[in-house]
Order: structure tokens, then C-alpha cells, then sequence
């Protein structure tokens, strides 16, 4: 791919970009306002109904370990297609799974497939971008991508509506396709020709351990794992506590958790136009404080027993604002050391990141009490030791 690419082939790679990172939201962010009607539908427990959700992420992240020494081997754009229509299948498997253990199983065939789509789309902006232009870029996708996950549950709320929970997974199916559709036209292969030549998992497994503590990569994990986790108890908390908990329409649900996409997206596009000017350190660490305050506030609300939506979905707005200036910048800087194990270096950040939002979705789904005092108590948490984690060592690499 030519690095002076005309303006509309900038724009069009960059929306196949943002449909591929888009992936994981969308896949997650339409089924939230259903797990309510989907426990009642297999009659299970609320912690069970979460299995859903870390399922699918405990596989999502596992496979991205793979994908990225694959793509790194043999291109990013046939590992794209053969993923995405895995991911298809599955998701289809999941609309029509008799028993939710058949469920499970779909979701976790449908998690390892989408792991390639926003680990490969990491891999083709740092092959196009560089180091420093991987950043600015990485905010403005992240920016767009947050119209899907603006859209996504608000369009997974109404479809729960009216079709039930099945039917956010033909939504899915049908993103699969125009996803697929798009690689398909549009992206040309971006592997670099000094990518390695050969593909042993030895070797693969060697490299993980080798990029995992180096420092820079090791201090911009932490805080970014640290933060998703975060993000992924809004993910599978906020429905429990606003539909489940509170009483509220799915739609109108699906609405509510549509504030922190929109957040997000505010976030991140604020770090794409003024992140060179201000520096990703600062960025990273304004983000961390700002959601700080923000689960706070949701905690506080929680203890004052204040039951509205608005009371958990307005400070989640502003949290997520701060993860949109923290997150592009912690995994352009985490990826940024290796240009030519990118690949890798972008699936082992999105295995421990994913991997860490499982294990707060389990934690969120076993501590559920209908309020938003375990929902907002473990955000702040996670939020304050994102901060610790980096403020006090990101000198060293300014």
C-alpha cells in the first residue's frame, strides 16, 4: 500500500479500518441489552447469563495471539477474510443455538474469529503509518469506530424489543458480511517485506515472552488493561443494573448505554486532533483522573440509591470520554517499540487486555445486587489503579 495514498483512498482505508476494529463492540455492545431476556429465556442465573460475555472474550483474546504472528507470516489480508467468515458462521450458530451451553460454544467460536479483525487492523495502521503517524491515526478509527458503538446498542435495545435477544446476532451476521465485502474490494496487503518468513508456535510463544517485559510495552499494557477491564464492567454490568436492576426498557436501555460510546468517541477524537500538541503521556494519565471522578459519581449515586438510568449512564459518559483519550494512546505506545513484529506485538496487548475484561465481566456478573454500588465500586477501582500503575514510571521513556 502506497504511504501517499489520494485522500479518498485514505478515507476508504480508514473506514474498512474502523469496520475491522469496530469487531468487538459490535459484537458485544448489541447482545448487552439482551442478557436480561436471554437468562430468562434459558432460565439461568445472571452470573451464568455474563458467560456470554467472557466466553466470547477469554476466546477473542486468546486467539489474537495467533492471528498476529499468522498475519505477520502470511499477510494480513487473507487472515482478515478467512477469519470474518468464521465469524459469520458462528454468529448465525448463535441466533439458532437450542441450549445456552450450545451458546456458549457459538459465542466462543465467534469471539476467536473476531479476534482478527481488530488485531490485523492494528497491524495494517502501524504497516502504513509508522510510529508516530500510528497514534493520530489509531484516535481518528477509534473516533469513527465510536458511531458503531454509539449505534450498536442502541440498535441492539430495540431489535431485543422487538424480536428478542436473537435477533442482535443477524445484526451481526449482516456486519460480517459488509465487513467481509470491504476487505474483499478495498485492503491491499500491507505486510512489510521484513516480516518473519516462517511460522512455528515455539517461536511465537519465544516472542511473547521476549515483548512482554520490555518496559515501554510492559507500562502501556498495565494501564490499558487496566482501564478496559473497567470499560468491560460498563459493558456487562450496565444492563444489569439499568434493565435488570432499575426496571428500564431494553430499548430505552440500549439507548442509555449508548452514552458511553458516545463518550468514547468524544474522547478519542479530541486525542486525534490535539494529541501531538498535548503528548500522549498527558493524555494517558488526564484519561485515567477524569474517570476517576466519573465511577465515582456512579458510586456516590449508587449509595444515595438515586434509580434512574441517567444516574449511571451520565457519569459513564464522562468516563468514557477519559478512556477514549487514554486508550489509543496506551496501545499506539505499547505497539509502537516492535514495527517489525506489529502483528504480535498488537494481538499479545489484546490478549491481556481481553483476557482481563473476562475476568471483570465474571467478577461484575457474581457481585450483581441489582444496585450500582458494585457496578460503580469495582470502575473506580480499576480507574485509580490505571493511574498508579503509569504516573509514577512514564518519565523514563519521555
Amino acid at each position: 500500500m502506497n504511504k501517499s495514498a489520494t485522500a479518498p483512498g485514505v478515507f476508504v482505508i480508514g473506514a474498512v479500518l474502523t469496520l475491522l476494529v469496530a469487531a468487538n463492540p459490535v459484537s458485544t455492545d448489541t447482545l448487552a441489552p439482551g442478557v436480561p431476556a436471554l437468562r430468562d429465556f434459558f432460565g439461568v442465573s445472571t452470573s451464568s447469563a455474563n458467560l456470554v460475555f467472557s466466553t466470547y472474550v477469554f476466546a477473542f483474546g486468546f486467539m489474537q495471539l495467533v492471528y498476529g504472528p499468522i498475519a505477520d507470516r502470511f499477510g494480513r489480508r487473507p487472515v482478515l477474510l478467512i477469519a470474518m467468515s468464521l465469524y459469520c458462521v458462528a454468529t448465525v450458530l448463535c441466533a439458532f443455538a437450542p441450549t445456552f451451553e450450545t451458546l456458549l460454544c457459538a459465542r466462543a467460536l465467534q469471539g476467536a474469529a473476531a479476534a482478527a479483525a481488530p488485531a490485523l487492523a492494528r497491524a495494517v495502521i502501524r504497516d502504513l503509518y509508522g510510529v508516530d503517524g500510528s497514534r493520530k491515526v489509531m484516535s481518528y478509527v477509534m473516533s469513527a469506530f465510536g458511531i458503531f458503538a454509539i449505534g450498536a446498542p442502541a440498535i441492539g435495545g430495540i431489535l431485543v424489543a422487538w424480536k428478542g435477544w436473537q435477533a442482535s446476532f443477524f445484526f451481526c451476521a449482516v456486519y460480517a458480511l459488509v465487513t467481509i465485502a470491504a476487505v474483499f474490494v478495498y485492503l491491499k496487503e500491507t505486510r512489510p517485506e521484513s516480516a518473519p518468513t516462517s511460522f512455528k508456535l515455539s517461536t511465537t510463544f519465544a516472542l511473547y515472552v521476549r515483548l512482554t517485559p520490555n518496559p515501554q510495552f510492559a507500562l502501556n499494557c498495565i494501564t490499558n488493561l487496566l482501564m478496559y477491564s473497567a470499560m468491560f464492567v460498563w459493558l456487562s454490568g450496565s444492563m444489569l443494573v439499568i434493565v435488570d436492576g432499575y426496571g428500564i426498557r431494553p430499548d430505552i436501555g440500549g439507548l442509555l448505554f449508548a452514552f458511553g460510546s458516545a463518550g468514547f468517541m468524544a474522547g478519542a477524537a479530541f486525542a486525534g486532533r490535539l494529541g501531538t500538541r498535548i503528548g500522549p503521556h498527558k493524555l494517558i494519565i488526564s484519561g485515567s483522573a477524569i474517570a476517576i471522578v466519573a465511577a465515582a459519581m456512579i458510586l456516590l449515586l449508587g449509595y444515595m440509591q438515586i434509580r434512574t438510568g441517567l444516574a449511571v449512564a451520565l457519569p459513564a459518559l464522562v468516563w468514557m470520554f477519559g478512556h477514549g483519550l487514554h486508550y489509543p494512546q496506551s496501545m499506539a505506545a505499547a505497539v509502537a517499540p516492535f514495527p517489525e513484529n506489529a502483528g504480535a506485538a498488537s494481538s499479545l496487548i489484546g490478549f491481556y487486555q481481553t483476557t482481563a475484561g473476562a475476568i471483570a465481566a465474571v467478577a461484575i456478573g457474581a457481585l450483581h445486587d441489582g444496585s450500582a454500588i458494585p457496578f460503580g465500586g469495582l470502575m473506580l477501582g480499576l480507574s485509580i489503579a490505571a493511574l498508579f500503575a503509569y504516573a509514577p514510571f512514564y518519565r523514563r521513556f519521555l
